[in-house]
């Protein structure tokens, strides 16, 4: 199935036309840096509009339309801000599709096979919003997405417990390298 039709699928706000100082509401706006580094100093946009259909939910993915591509699933730590007109916002359907296998099947290579034919742009690369609605979603039972959910969950925590591991025996190494050449330096 198309992706429009087992998703609501919209872009994000274009904050320059919706700013306003003297603004009623304000947003916090979602910024990629602030989420990557774990920081909360999310920038808040004030505005007369209400932009409450333009809040990520949690469950939502974010979709990011320029290249290189970015999507991520929307948790409660950035759930209720709005995103910024170059992400688009894709809340599945939950009678045909589960976000995460969502997310794996478009970050997976055959995803990125469907929407690379439909990036534009020679200096700045993008997807339209109506070229990705168009993409081509395989759809399996949702007892199989969900079991396919649950491996996703269970790598990404293999994988963490291993970078941990790796982080704490490079500390382990550098000191006892340091020790060995400190105990050389001293002879």
């Amino acid at each position: 199935m198309k992706l429009e039709e087992i998703t609501n699928t919209f872009t994000g706000v274009l904050t320059t036309r919706e700013v306003d100082k003297n603004g009623n509401n304000s947003y916090k706006l979602f910024n990629l840096k602030d989420y990557e580094n774990q920081t909360n100093n999310y920038e808040l946009i004030p505005t007369n509009k209400d932009l409450t259909s333009k809040k990520i939910m949690e469950g939502d993915l974010i979709f990011r339309l320029i290249y290189p591509n970015k999507i991520l699933y929307v948790d409660e730590k950035i759930s209720g801000m709005i995103v910024p007109s170059q992400w688009c916002i894709i809340r599945p359907d939950k009678k045909f599709v589960r976000a995460k296998y969502l997310k794996w099947f478009l970050e997976s290579e055959d995803g990125k096979e469907k929407i690379m034919p439909s990036i534009i742009g020679s200096t700045i690369q993008k997807i339209s919003i109506n070229a990705l609605k168009k993409i081509d979603i395989p759809l399996i039972k949702l007892q199989r997405q969900k079991n396919i959910e649950d491996l996703i969950e269970l790598w990404e925590k293999e994988k963490e417990i291993m970078n941990e591991a790796i982080n704490k025996k490079e500390i382990l190494y550098n000191a006892i390298i340091k020790e060995t050449i400190q105990e050389e330096v001293e002879k």
